[in-house]
């Protein structure tokens, strides 16, 4: 018999008050106390589980058998690292002190991504108590994923060909109340540093100003040449590759929440006009470049130099069928035919992963599009994820079709003081995985 939501939301308060904070300022002894967590209630659910260790953080590797023989393979992915809860002071209630407040769950993770997988958990769990999962399930919790790392990258490369029929990822959400999607695709990618230097030391400007290469001017520059024109394109060599948007997407965009509205949750302003016009395509579907931090010697002093030395830590996003690699590879091929004589330049390549795109028509989608509507009775968007999950691209590269969804909300504050998770959209999430994981038998 399944749960009613008042145990469920008890057991997701019990795994929110873990602190298992993987950006900087957690422990590993949190970290560790969430991975046993996961573990046994996958063993709970009359499975089998492990915690792995790996060079950073443990991963969680269950299995769930099905009730049906010859079952379809299903692998269900998510997280269990949160990122940091600073600045504390902004937050109405203790972020691991999970508060029931006005229909939601505040808690850092309620929504990225222990309550959004917690959701897909206990309804796997519910099925396989009841006699009733009509799939093979592979689980695997993630504890880095906040950082970027490699390891669930490094477990699924060592998979045998052909494990898996589908994946499922509880890691996204709603385009807006009442609007379920899946997204069928995900961004690659790149972070790095580029460094410009133009001489051995700063120079008084007074004396050498108007004369001297400044290297702020010039990484400046270099950044101008990278940024978008209005039609929201990067340079032709960091076009290669791109998968277009599909008429299907591209109808969709149509019916989305308003662009001005998006941003205005996140409290930024647009580029312009041209960028709400094509606000979709851009963040979903083309690639972008942007400055994360920009440092130049010890710029908080008040000094009239020419400096000499100066760094940006730059990323990429990028689309399905565009591969990272070849990408960096041109990004500074590029900026070095940009910088002018006497400027030279260094580069660190911080992280990289490709993007992913699938076949709205692979029967996994179709299934669990189908299963969305069904349980919710409301509309499912078919879109794109701006963000990066390389699980995804890594499935993608395997072949193995991925559906990506969840019950979060665009204003639940993930990575933000006062995180939450409404209740009501928690309770639609379990609907979904399990109309989503039953749906799934029929894979074969």
């Amino acid at each position: 018999m399944a749960r009613t939501t008042d145990e469920l939301i008890a057991e997701l308060c019990d795994y929110l008050r873990i602190p298992s904070i993987s950006s900087g300022d957690g422990s590993d002894e949190d970290l560790q106390r969430a991975a046993d967590w996961v573990r046994d209630r996958i063993v709970a659910a009359g499975g089998s589980a492990d915690v792995l260790p790996t060079q950073v953080n443990p991963l969680v590797v269950g299995q769930l058998p099905s009730s049906t023989p010859s079952a379809p393979r299903v692998l269900l992915y998510g997280h269990y690292d949160v990122q940091t809860v600073a600045p504390l002071e902004a937050w109405t209630s203790p972020p691991f002190e999970p508060t029931l407040r006005d229909g939601a769950i505040y808690a850092r993770g309620a929504s990225d991504d222990k309550g959004n997988c917690h959701a897909l958990l206990a309804a796997a769990a519910d099925l396989a108590a009841e006699g009733a999962l009509p799939v093979q399930l592979t689980i695997v919790l993630d504890g880095e994923e906040e950082i970027g790392g490699h390891s669930v990258i490094d477990w699924i490369a060592a998979q045998p060909a052909g494990a898996f029929d589908a994946a499922l990822v509880f890691d996204a959400g709603f385009v807006e109340p009442g609007r379920p999607a899946i997204e069928i695709g995900v961004r690659g990618v790149i972070t790095a540093t580029v460094t410009v230097r133009t001489g051995v030391r700063d120079a008084h400007s007074g004396l050498y100003g108007g004369a001297a290469l400044n290297a702020a001017h010039v990484l400046s520059a270099l950044i101008a040449a990278l940024t978008p024109g209005p039609d929201g394109r990067l340079p032709e060599p960091l076009m290669a590759g791109i998968i277009p948007p599909s008429a299907a997407e591209q109808e969709t965009w149509l019916t989305l929440p308003d662009p001005a509205a998006e941003l205005a949750i996140a409290g930024i302003a647009p580029i312009g006009p041209e960028a709400l016009a094509d606000y979709y395509r851009r963040t979903t579907a083309l690639p972008t470049f942007d400055v994360n931090a920009i440092s130049c010697r010890d710029a908080a002093q008040n000094r009239t130099i020419v400096p000499s030395e100066a760094t940006a830590a730059i990323s990429f996003r990028l689309v399905g069928g565009q591969d990272a690699s070849v990408i960096w590879a041109a990004a500074q091929a590029f900026l070095r035919a940009q910088a002018p004589a006497g400027a030279e330049l260094e580069f660190e390549l911080r992280g990289c992963a490709n993007g992913a795109a699938f076949d709205p028509k692979l029967p996994a989608v179709r299934l669990a599009h189908e299963a969305i509507e069904q349980a919710t009775g409301m509309p499912c968007a078919v879109t794109r994820s701006g963000g990066a999950i390389p699980l995804v691209s890594a499935l993608a590269e395997q072949g193995v079709p991925t559906v990506l969804t969840g019950c979060a909300l665009p204003n639940d504050r993930i990575h933000a003081p006062d995180e939450h998770l409404r209740v009501d959209q928690y309770t639609l999430g379990v609907a979904m995985a399990r109309a989503i994981l039953t749906a799934f038998g029929a894979l074969n």
